[in-house]
């Protein structure tokens, strides 16, 4: 029986993975950690690249959206030992570019079971991103902070993933178009 009551989504329904597999190239396996514990927000922002057009007939403009600069701002505090925030720190205390400071955001939706019953493939998107991190704020008494922003590199790829596997798996017809 599906479940058709409205329920408000909560942030603690939507998970985010990041990969903190160092290597890269064909042959790497994904590392997928979840983004939980030290971050303190995330704020997912499309910034649309947008046309304005008045043609001689029209008193409005058209308006028309042709592309997207997807970005994730986020900040977290420094923890000991925890994957992903080291990952991060690094990128920031090497001052990687590149490749190098290259990975996959999955966005999962918890609420969003792909199969009805089975509570670990959920729906989901993926995106390469580049970390761009701003600051590191250090204030006496307090967790040292780093801010920054995954910015996108290309298009979300759509399909479900795995929490107790950690894996995505891209939905057939996205596959069939690359």
């Amino acid at each position: 029986m599906a479940d058709t009551l409205e329920k408000d989504v909560m942030a603690y329904d939507e998970a985010y993975y990041l990969d903190v597999q160092p290597e890269k190239g064909a042959e790497a396996t994904a590392q997928n950690e979840l983004m939980n514990v030290g971050f303190t927000s995330m704020e997912e922002s499309t910034n649309p690249t947008e046309v304005s057009v008045q043609y001689i007939g029209d008193k409005s403009k058209t308006n028309k959206v042709t592309g997207y600069d997807n970005q994730f701002a986020f900040e977290t505090n420094l923890i000991k030992n925890n994957k992903v925030v080291e990952y991060i720190n690094n990128i920031f205390e090497k001052r990687l570019t590149g490749a190098d400071a290259e990975q996959n955001l999955t966005i999962v939706k918890l609420w969003k079971p792909v199969v009805d019953g089975k509570a670990t493939e959920y729906e989901a998107r993926q995106i390469k991103t580049s970390t761009v991190l701003d600051t590191k704020t250090i204030t006496p008494g307090e967790n040292i902070n780093l801010s920054g922003t995954f910015k996108g590199v290309g298009d979300f790829v759509y399909g479900k993933f795995d929490t107790a596997t950690k894996t995505f798996t891209a939905d057939e017809a996205v596959m069939s178009e690359m």
